[in-house]
């Protein structure tokens, strides 16, 4: 695993939820392929705001709420627990990781005047609004940390902990690359994975027909 280290393009910042629902609303830029090459990744991060799970968020929300995957989990393949997909002999190498699903009207589909799963909801809603963005430099991976400034929220309440928003950003972070990892390494083991493959993102939703 590369050194992961954080950079906070804030010092103090006021925040309070206001329970209003503007971060419910998620983002799917209809301008990109299904499967995104390595090129257009972080265009493509730049301009959605998809709420990425973690297996163990998935496992619990169905636990909690007695909900299938199926029903609140977006992948471009059909969901199955894992991250890692393999195609063209190996070549090809997808990272179709799991966002939740939104409703026609792009509102998330635990929101209802509220969110139905607040206590549960995942890492990455926990943490809004503030976002991480990833670079690599030489290896190692700096997650940089800003915020929203439209969200209600902010000027509002407490300054919020830096030290809370450093911990979960990491976690989120070490969560998604050790599943990739471990998968990563199963396929590699058995020799699914070809030493020059190209790693492709997806766009969540099932594929889509033009």
């Amino acid at each position: 695993m590369p050194k992961v280290y954080i950079s906070l393009s804030f010092d103090r910042v006021r925040f309070k939820c206001q329970r209003c629902g503007a971060c419910c609303h998620h983002r799917r830029p209809s301008e990109f392929p299904d499967l995104i090459p390595p090129e257009l990744v972080q265009r493509f991060v730049e301009r959605s705001n998809l709420i990425h799970l973690n297996e163990d968020e998935v496992t619990r929300i169905s636990r909690v709420y007695g909900l299938r995957p199926d029903e609140f989990v977006d992948t471009l393949y059909p969901y199955n627990g894992r991250t890692v997909r393999v195609s063209d002999d190996g070549l090809k190498v997808v990272l179709d990781i799991p966002v939740l699903k939104s409703k026609p009207d792009t509102t998330c589909v635990f929101y209802d005047n509220g969110c139905r799963i607040y206590p549960h909801r995942p890492r990455a809603c926990r943490l809004f609004p503030f976002r991480i963005s990833e670079r690599e430099i030489a290896g190692d991976v700096v997650l940089s940390i800003d915020y929203n400034p439209g969200c209600p929220g902010i000027g509002k309440g407490d300054y919020a902990d830096t030290r809370k928003i450093r911990e979960l950003a990491v976690e989120i972070f070490s969560r998604r690359m050790n599943a990739i990892t471990r998968e990563t390494k199963e396929l590699i083991a058995s020799g699914s994975i070809k030493p020059d493959m190209v790693v492709y993102r997806t766009m969540p939703g099932g594929p889509r027909t033009r």
